[in-house]
C-alpha cells in the first residue's frame, strides 16, 4: 500500500498537503466567480443560481480540501459533509436552466425530478458514505439535466450563454477522466492534484457562460 504524502506544518501532521492546497485553489477561484456573479447588476435568476453553483463548489472544495489535509484531526465526516455540498451546487446548476423551459408541465416535472434528487443523492451519501454517490449525482445533474435544457434552448434561440453552459460542462470530462485514470505525476502531486488545476480552466468557462447575455431571450421564458 503506497504511503500518504504527510508533512509537519507549525506541529500538524498535514496529509496530502498538495491536494488540500489545490483544493483550497479552486475554492477560491468558486468563491471570486460566484461574487461576481451574484452582485453583477445585470444579473438575472439565472446567473443568481450559477452563482450559488460556484459558491457551494467552494464551501466544498473548502471542506474537502481540509479533509485531505488535517484528516486526523476533522475526521472523515469532513468528506462526507464536503460531498452533501457538491450536491447542492449540482442542485443549483439544475435551478439556474430551469428558466429557460417554456412549457410550465415540463418545468413542474424538471423542478421536481431535481428535488427529488438532491434528496436521493443526501441520502446516499449518509447511508453509504462513498463519493461514488457525487459522481452519479453529478452524471445525472449535468448530463440529464442541464445540458439537455440548454441544448434545446441553444437550437431554438442559439443563445451564447446556453452554448457555452454546454462547453463549459463538457471541459469538466478532462478532469474527470484524469480522475478517473488516475493520471499522476507522483504521490506528491497525484491524479487529484492535476485534476483540481484542470478544474479551474473548466470553471473559468462555466463562469463566462453563466455571465453571458441570453441572446433575444423569448418573453415567454419565466423564471423557476
Amino acid at each position: 500500500m503506497q504511503e500518504i504524502p504527510t508533512i509537519e506544518l507549525l506541529g500538524l501532521q498535514v496529509t496530502e498537503p498538495m491536494t488540500w492546497i489545490t483544493n483550497w485553489m479552486v475554492a477560491t477561484a468558486c468563491f471570486v466567480f460566484g461574487h461576481k456573479l451574484f452582485y453583477d447588476e445585470q444579473a438575472d435568476l439565472s446567473q443568481k443560481f450559477w452563482a450559488l453553483f460556484f459558491l457551494f463548489i467552494g464551501a466544498a472544495s473548502i471542506t474537502g480540501g481540509t479533509a485531505h489535509g488535517f484528516i486526523h484531526y476533522v475526521g472523515h465526516k469532513f468528506h462526507q459533509a464536503a460531498w452533501l455540498l457538491s450536491g447542492i451546487s449540482i442542485f443549483c446548476a439544475q435551478l439556474a436552466v430551469l428558466p429557460l423551459i417554456e412549457k410550465p408541465k415540463v418545468r413542474s416535472f424538471v423542478r421536481i425530478f431535481c428535488y427529488v434528487q438532491l434528496m436521493a443523492m443526501s441520502a446516499s451519501v449518509l447511508i453509504f458514505q462513498h463519493f461514488s454517490s457525487v459522481l452519479i449525482d453529478s452524471i445525472v445533474g449535468l448530463i440529464g439535466v442541464v445540458i439537455p435544457v440548454s441544448l434545446a434552448h441553444y437550437a431554438r434561440y442559439k443563445d451564447r450563454r446556453s452554448a457555452l453552459v454546454i462547453v463549459g460542462v463538457l471541459t469538466n470530462l478532462v478532469p474527470a477522466i484524469i480522475h478517473l485514470l488516475k493520471i499522476s505525476i507522483n504521490q506528491w502531486f497525484n491524479f487529484n492534484d492535476i485534476s483540481h488545476v484542470v478544474m479551474i480552466g473548466c470553471f473559468y468557462v462555466m463562469y463566462k457562460a453563466a455571465k453571458a447575455d441570453l441572446n433575444q431571450a423569448p418573453a415567454g421564458v419565466v423564471n423557476a
